[in-house]
């Protein structure tokens, strides 16, 4: 049984079959963090509470607009040509990283994971992240790369990635309290 709490939303998920007083018992325990969970999504709100004709761009606000033309230069939709400037932009990450190279790079629409990493080196990137800050983008094509080495998350993982990115803790904060309003 899982709780996943989003911006006004608490959703519980749990295997076929539960009883409903078991549910009930787990969702009471758990009180007091959802509470403080939909807390901290209103509190967060507000920074990411902007009008309708603005867009977050790479953790900037740019106005929907100016973004719309220079997509229809480029003849393509909006969705395509964020896509397009989130590919660049991670093609361009990966060369600082010479030692970590994937089969290849995808944009996926995963619900619960801003990336994986498949066995055979392919790497998907949630391309919501198009709407986040560089340096969280970052993290994740780092986190995901350094899979490509360490298939888990054990001690030998997480001292790589810190052995490549000096702060790696900044960005994954960043995602774990703003995230869900990408």
């Amino acid at each position: 049984m899982r709780i996943e709490v989003v911006p006004g939303e608490v959703r519980v998920v749990v295997p076929l079959g539960t009883k409903a007083a078991t549910i009930n018992l787990f969702v009471n325990s758990k009180q007091n963090w959802i509470k403080k969970k939909l807390a901290s999504f209103k509190q967060t709100q507000s920074c990411f509470a902007t009008d309708k004709d603005k867009i977050l761009l790479f953790g900037e606000l740019f106005k929907s607009q100016d973004v719309i033309s220079l997509a229809e230069n480029d003849k393509m939709d909006l969705d395509a040509w964020l896509d397009s400037k989130l590919l660049a932009l991670l093609e361009d990450l990966l060369t600082k990283y010479p030692g970590l190279i994937p089969l290849r790079i995808r944009l996926g629409n995963a619900r619960t994971r801003w990336g994986s990493c498949n066995a055979k080196g392919v790497v998907m990137i949630n391309r919501k992240l198009v709407h986040a800050p560089i340096d969280v983008i970052e993290y994740v094509l780092v986190h995901e790369l350094v899979h490509l080495k360490h298939r888990n998350h054990s001690r030998l993982f997480w001292s790589e990635l810190a052995g490549i990115l000096d702060d790696y803790q900044s960005p994954r904060i960043w995602l774990r309290g703003h995230g869900a309003y990408l």
